[in-house]
């Protein structure tokens, strides 16, 4: 779990940076040391700084550059435009080795100044650094990257924090006001919060970190003139790139510290600077900001995309494949969300909020993701956000019923937050699970009761434009219990293209989350270790077997025995399953759809399930699996053995797996149903 940050005040944090440069600065003078970059025949980058006095931030901008040369990634080269400063200033220049240095007799201001860089650069991205900033590891490389995801690509920036940590941009827009532009979450305290921390498209980035293609700049005639000596140019050069039909990106993992206005005059030029450019700005743009297009809703993140499909995605946590319970479908789901184009917010309710490189392992880094919520941060989410979203999706009963009964206390409905569509996803029926553990405990449960607890818990679904399920079987109840016509969509997997075979393998695996009692992974073990273990070590006795998946500290314990690994959890579950012979899956009680299934047979691993999952699946008995009931603890640990001992019948398994999946795995089918759902007036 990720704590707050420690962040200074932001006078506190500028003064720690100009003693650091002042520091450097010395330091390469008493040390006689020099400022070096390596030579490049064929830079992709050519990194353009334009100096003017400054000189403790000049070095500490550029010995940290230096540094960085070894692990930035692209190769660059660096063109350094100095803008007549001070003796003091170029007295550095002369310990710098390996950079294009080029001393001007006048201040011709910023724009011409990076325009005369950009003449000289040899790159093709030209990448305009402010002498008051310092790259984080990795953010050049997260800067050229984002170009390879669309051709239409023009204009790059960075996430911009202050020193000491307090957000400075996060990209930034326009309202029509006398401010005009408004950098994004400028002066939030938390420069990880969840609105800086998703790629998106955006009005602006700022000069202080911009990188855009070099033909691009060339086409477009640089930065305009009219704008020198400062203030406004890179703002108007993102605007023509917009003209121009190519897309302004914000990049949060380009993350850069940036001092702000530390060659500046005196504050009274700047704001006369400013008022001046900024009237020059509106004048020619205004009819491109603000006479087409929707009208901008007051959240400046999601508005530079006006016209982009805007969802609200509620479960339990941030859904990722490595977690189970329904959640690597969801992963699937706003994965091939964002993939379509669409502006998704995923509104975790119970999540604990996690270090950024983890929340973004296998999720779009185009999602926004808000955890954790829970009933208030929902209620404030909706409120802060009221009209924003196009579509509602919420995914599991429980959280339906939260939603609707948030909404209701606050005079909304499920259409006033999801304007165009309202999705329930049932995910799985917790009353039908909640009958099948009672029947195991030997407590009444009558069929009427299981009537009655399933419309109670389908209430609040009958809000929705569409209900949303995991598989036919699913399907079939949500018919019976008077829900027409529910929507399958079930979880995309990819076979694997060449799994290990039956000689390369060795052993058991079971893989889910054991991290609370009373779970149907926790119910399924102990049934395994008390009734089915001892009988299967009898007919091989050198059985091993591995666990998988979040495991609670008792529990581990109480799992330990001989020939039982406990592994936990790990990041690439890869490894182990192509390492095991058989998967175990002795589920008694479960709902929706058994992913852990489903990532066996993925991996070319035969399983031993029990019917209720197979059920689920809706496969035949011998495609990718092979099915024994429960109540037959010695015949089930016969079916595992011969499996496992039986090299014909397991390749046989393990082939019609893989077909079948061949078979369902059709992703241009499955955005279809998401197009569906989420665009159409209705889905038929």
């Amino acid at each position: 779990m990720m704590a707050a940050p420690d962040i200074l005040d932001a006078p506190s944090g500028r003064k720690a940076a100009l003693v650091e440069g002042a520091l450097i600065w010395n330091a390469l003078f008493l040390n006689d040391i020099r400022l070096a970059f390596r030579p490049e025949a064929e830079p992709l980058v050519s990194v353009v700084m334009v100096s003017r006095g400054a000189r403790h931030l000049l070095a500490w901008t550029l010995a940290k550059l230096a540094a960085q040369q070894a692990f930035a990634g692209p190769a660059f080269e660096v063109i350094l435009i100095d803008n007549a400063s001070d003796p003091e200033t170029r007295a550095l220049f002369g310990r710098i080795d390996g950079a294009q240095i080029h001393l001007n007799d006048e201040n011709i201001g910023f724009g011409p100044a990076c325009n005369q860089g950009a003449a000289k650069a040899r790159g093709r991205y030209l990448l305009f650094l402010n002498p008051d900033v310092d790259l984080m590891p990795g953010a050049l490389a997260a800067l050229v990257a984002t170009f390879s995801e669309s051709d239409d690509i023009g204009i790059v920036g960075a996430r911009l924090v202050f020193p000491g940590g307090i957000l400075q941009e996060a990209g930034a827009g326009f309202q029509d006001d006398p401010q005009l532009t408004h950098p994004h979450g400028r002066g939030g305290l938390d420069p990880f919060a969840p609105e800086a921390s998703y790629t998106r498209d955006v009005g602006y980035v700022s000069g202080a970190v911009l990188m855009i293609k070099a033909a691009l700049f060339t086409m477009l005639g640089g930065f305009d003139d009219w704008f020198a000596p400062a203030y406004f140019e890179d703002t108007d050069l993102c605007l023509r790139c917009q003209q121009a039909g190519r897309r302004v990106v914000y990049q949060p993992r380009s993350i850069a510290i940036h001092v702000e206005s530390a060659t500046s005059v005196r504050r009274a030029d700047v704001e006369a600077l400013l008022d001046r450019n900024r009237s020059r700005f509106r004048e020619r743009h205004r009819g491109w900001l603000f006479g087409q297009g929707p009208a901008r809703t007051g959240f400046g993140p999601r508005d530079d995309a006006p016209f982009a499909l805007r969802i609200l995605y509620v479960d339990d946590r941030a859904p990722h494949q490595d977690l189970g319970a329904g959640l690597p479908r969801a992963n699937t789901i706003v994965n091939a969300m964002a993939d379509l184009g669409y502006a998704v917010t995923v509104c975790s309710v119970y999540g604990e909020r996690e270090e950024p490189a983890r929340t973004y392992r296998d999720l779009s880094d185009r999602i926004e993701v808000i955890e954790p919520c829970g009933r208030e941060g929902f209620r404030r989410l909706v409120s802060e956000r009221a009209g924003f979203y196009d579509v509602l999706w919420v995914s599991r009963p429980p959280h339906v019923r939260m939603v609707c009964e948030v909404l209701h206390d606050l005079g909304l409905s499920p259409r006033d937050v999801g304007r165009s569509r309202v999705v329930f996803d049932c995910e799985s029926l917790y009353a039908l699970r909640d009958f099948v553990i009672a029947t195991l405990k030997g407590r009444p449960a009558p069929g009427p009761a299981l009537a009655r607890a399933t419309a109670l818990e389908l209430r609040p679904v009958a809000a929705a434009d569409n209900v949303v399920c995991v598989s036919p079987a699913d399907a079939r109840l949500l018919r019976h219990a008077g829900i027409a016509d529910p929507v399958v969509l079930g979880h995309l997997q990819a076979p694997h293209p060449n799994p290990p075979g039956f000689a390369a393998r060795a052993g058991f695996v079971f893989i889910g989350s054991l991290s609370r009692e009373g779970e149907p992974n926790i119910d399924s073990l102990d049934w395994f270790f008390g009734e089915v273990w001892t009988p299967l070590r009898t007919l091989l006795p050198e059985a091993r077997i591995t666990i998988i998946g979040t495991v609670a500290p008792s529990i581990a314990e109480r799992l330990t025995r001989p020939g039982v690994t406990v592994l936990g959890r790990v990041d690439d579950i890869g490894p182990a399953l192509d390492a095991a012979r058989v998967a175990v899956a002795p589920t008694r009680f479960a709902a929706g759809i058994p992913h852990k299934v489903l990532e066996t047979v993925t991996r070319g691993l035969p399983s031993v399930v029990t019917p209720i999952l197979a059920g689920q699946m809706g496969w035949p008995d011998g495609t990718g699996y092979r099915v024994h009931d429960w109540h037959d603890p010695p015949g089930f640990a016969e079916t595992l053995a011969q499996l496992h001992q039986t090299e014909s019948a397991w390749t046989q398994v393990q082939q019609n797996g893989l077909a079948q999946l061949a078979r369902d795995d059709d992703a241009e089918t499955f955005g279809a149903v998401l197009r569906r759902l989420c665009e159409a007036p209705t889905f038929t």
